[in-house]
């Protein structure tokens, strides 16, 4: 599904409205809706709370859902957490089996969470910003550092990576800016954030922000080099993939992969020391399975 428009701070904008309006309007066909008996209105109800709770858990902000919505604004296009409670808190206002008198108060708390699920990837920003006078890490390094840009802010990375990638495709493009476009906060960036702001910057130059393979194998007979790969550290598995489908979505850390040596070991642009290089087994343990790469309009 295609959703690109020329501007993305209204694309954004739009988004929003509409994830709202869907959020009120399945409020209010949650309190219209009636099953067959009680008994199925407690498990519609339960299956719901259920389904939107793993939506927010392991899917909100990954870039899977980039796959299917090639738009800037996927972040929200893909928010369907405050939607599902929504509904389900219009049930719980008069459907669930639950004594009068709780039923406005689950309503109102699941109603809430619904709201905070709207506001949050534009709240973020706001409410924990990047601070941008604090000593760049590690403060001996200049900005740039062997072609790799090193960053400004601890939880920088991901737009500090971005620069780099950008670079390597011979556009220029601001740290500060690029976080600002990926809804970076002092937290982190959400993937999606991420694919924000490469996709805004990449629009401009008549080039296309798309998700890489999860196969690291693949990247170089497809094309998808450089790219910027999310990565973690210090994990219990060998390998971060199993452990995507109930884990946080925030991103650990944010590399650029420049390429392959002939010997087979992966040249990376770490903005936390520069350049780097590591054997295929230590990207394959770091991998989380999502990279975002720049491709021809």
């Amino acid at each position: 599904m295609d959703l690109e428009f020329a501007r993305p701070d209204l694309e954004l904008s739009l988004a929003v409205i509409v994830v709202t309006l869907m959020t009120l309007g399945a409020y209010r066909l949650g309190c219209r809706f009636q099953s067959a008996s009680e008994r199925s209105d407690r498990w519609v109800f339960l299956g719901l709370v259920g389904i939107s709770f793993l939506f927010a858990w392991s899917f909100f902000g990954r870039l899977i859902w980039a796959e299917a919505i090639t738009s800037s604004a996927a972040l929200y296009w893909s928010n369907v957490t405050p939607v599902v409670l929504a509904f389900s808190a219009g049930m719980a206002g008069h459907a669930v089996d639950l004594r009068r008198n709780f039923r406005p108060a689950v309503a109102g708390i699941m109603m809430t969470l619904a709201v905070a699920f709207v506001i949050t990837p534009i709240a973020r920003p706001v409410l924990f910003p990047l601070d941008w006078d604090q000593p760049r890490e590690p403060q001996w390094m200049s900005q740039w550092h062997d072609g790799v840009y090193i960053q400004s802010n601890s939880a920088s990375c991901a737009p500090a990576a971005a620069v780099t990638l950008l670079d390597r495709s011979g556009i220029k493009a601001d740290e500060q800016d690029l976080a600002k476009s990926c809804l970076s906060s002092s937290l982190g960036t959400a993937p999606l954030g991420l694919y924000r702001g490469l996709s805004t910057v990449a629009h401009q130059h008549d080039r296309k922000a798309k998700v890489a393979s999860r196969n690291p194998s693949l990247w170089l007979e497809k094309g998808q080099l450089p790219n910027v790969a999310l990565v973690r550290f210090g994990l219990t598995g060998d390998n971060p993939q199993d452990n995507g489908f109930l884990g946080n979505v925030t991103v650990g850390h944010v590399v650029t992969v420049l390429g392959q040596t002939d010997g087979g070991r992966w040249l990376i642009g770490d903005p936390a020391v520069g350049k780097v290089s590591w054997s295929d087994e230590e990207l394959r343990r770091r991998f989380t399975g999502e990279a975002i790469y720049l491709a021809d309009q």
